[in-house]
């Protein structure tokens, strides 16, 4: 082949490779190949003696003829048509970006329970047994992406089994919408030093509290604190994933720990930015929120929108900082819902709470209060300390380069005391929960969790849910 020739294939593979990510990797081999062909056959025509050396050198400078140019695109034309024909069989294809993640949550449960010995017919007045608690699957990307200032539209759509995560009368294997929004980033997002704000429309978390605001894979205990879950009934176990619920009227829980469907407001100020370890914090965080307040996956009973607001102090600090992670925040709810037999009537949750999340200690404290119409005032406490052994949560350790899949493993032990109250107006409705666990990070998604309750009732907490005593939970946790 001339030299013109070359050029002319290099050029056409140039652009064609460009063209078409999913082939660069074929037509560079074949390229290359052609490449070291041709500059073998040139050195050995330049290393001929005396007029066959200039005759070499006036052929190479021949200029092509159209058989040779027209052979060289049917041979891209073919190479094209292969390719792309394997591409569209074996790639699946999205309009926009897509990112797919996973969560599972399998689950162990021993619990002693004179429910299942009086109800069940349970001899050994125990129940054990496995579950698969939760599945999550999420897709996210962006639906509209700004290069100049990052001020992007996402979206978030997630569906999940079982039921008891989006509804707490149910526990069957259906699955179920999780997570449905759209958000617009109204600040720019690429300069960490300047404020941020956002809108999010559609099915999310409320904005209340640190327990109801962390994301199923992000939380500390097996189950969550007692004012945050969904609401449960009488003669029940008082956790409805546990899918026991016997009763129809709800005694605990404020109902938290659900989505809502509506429009949430995001925003921060006065950030702080540590450029050597890329952490941004802000001195000042903020949500607000109007739902249905119906709950997720439901339609608004009522005529009345409610109103959820958070607000955050942080610590502006340096990463190396040891006041790093600590916090103050503030939340409110304000609304109303509908029952039957009952009709309207005003729900209101307001809170407040401390967090010190660093390493190697770090604890949170919540405290939660409630008012509606089944209870004039209800109340929670939940104190949390852990300790981590090992660099899981070290920014250094993480991203150290290794050849194997290595991740810094840590053990975090820690323990709960999660203390509730249906009705501070009426003595006996007490339940006070304390959980001693540990964490254990086995991989950079992957971590086991085994946690004892010891359960301690009220008078009447103990007959609305019968012998509700120790409980021993192991729950093996996997996300991709």
């Amino acid at each position: 082949m001339k030299k013109r020739t070359i050029k002319i294939t290099l050029l056409l593979l140039g652009v064609f490779i460009t063209g078409n990510p999913a082939i660069q990797a074929e037509a560079k081999n074949k390229l290359k190949s052609e490449v070291v062909q041709n500059k073998e056959a040139a050195e050995v025509s330049a290393d001929t003696k005396g007029g066959k050396s200039e005759n070499a050198t006036v052929q190479v400078s021949e200029p092509v003829t159209r058989e040779e140019l027209e052979g060289v695109r049917a041979e891209l034309a073919t190479l094209q048509e292969r390719l792309d024909r394997t591409y569209e069989r074996n790639t699946a294809q999205t309009q926009r970006p897509l990112i797919i993640t996973g969560v599972a949550q399998l689950r162990y449960t021993n619990t002693e329970n004179n429910y299942f010995s009086s109800v069940i017919g349970n001899k050994n007045n125990r129940y054990n047994g496995f579950s698969l608690n939760a599945l999550i699957l999420n897709f996210q990307g962006n639906l509209k992406r700004d290069f100049e200032e990052g001020r992007n539209i996402n979206y978030l759509f997630s569906v999940v089994t079982p039921g008891t995560l989006t509804s707490s009368y149910t526990n069957d294997y259906a699955v179920r919408p999780l997570d449905a929004y759209i958000t617009k980033q109204i600040f720019q997002t690429l300069d960490p030093e300047k404020s941020q704000l956002s809108v999010t429309f559609g099915q999310q978390k409320k904005p209340f509290g640190l327990e109801a605001g962390a994301a199923e894979d992000k939380k500390p205990t097996i189950l969550s604190a007692q004012s945050a879950r969904a609401n449960t009934y009488v003669n029940g176990l008082g956790d409805a994933s546990n899918g026991a619920n016997a009763g129809a009227f709800p005694l605990n829980g404020l109902g938290l720990d659900t989505r809502d469907i509506g429009i949430v407001i995001k925003g921060d100020l006065f950030p702080h930015f540590d450029p050597g370890f890329r952490y941004r914090v802000a001195a000042v965080e903020y949500a607000f929120g109007i739902l249905n307040g119906s709950g997720p996956n439901a339609q608004d009973n009522n005529g009345r929108k409610d109103f959820s607001g958070r607000i955050v102090l942080n610590a502006p600090v340096d990463y190396s900082s040891i006041f790093r992670g600590l916090s103050v925040g503030a939340s409110y709810y304000n609304g109303r819902n509908y029952a039957n037999g009952i009709g309207e009537y005003d729900v209101k949750r307001w809170g407040a709470d401390i967090a010190y999340v660093n390493t190697p200690i770090g604890f949170t404290y919540e405290y939660v209060h409630g008012q509606d119409y089944f209870a004039k005032q209800k109340e929670g406490h939940t104190l949390t300390v852990f300790y981590n052994l090992g660099q899981q949560f070290v920014t250094g350790y993480k991203y150290q380069d290794r050849y194997d899949d290595w991740y810094p493993t840590t053990f975090q032990p820690f323990v709960r005391f999660d203390w509730w109250n249906t009705d501070t107006s009426v003595d006996g409705w007490t339940t006070e929960i304390t959980t001693i666990g540990i964490n254990w990070f086995l991989a950079q998604t992957t971590k086991l969790q085994v946690n004892y309750n010891i359960i301690n009732q009220g008078s009447k907490a103990a007959l609305a849910f019968p012998g509700a005593r120790n409980q021993f939970l192991a729950q093996i946790q996997y996300s991709f």
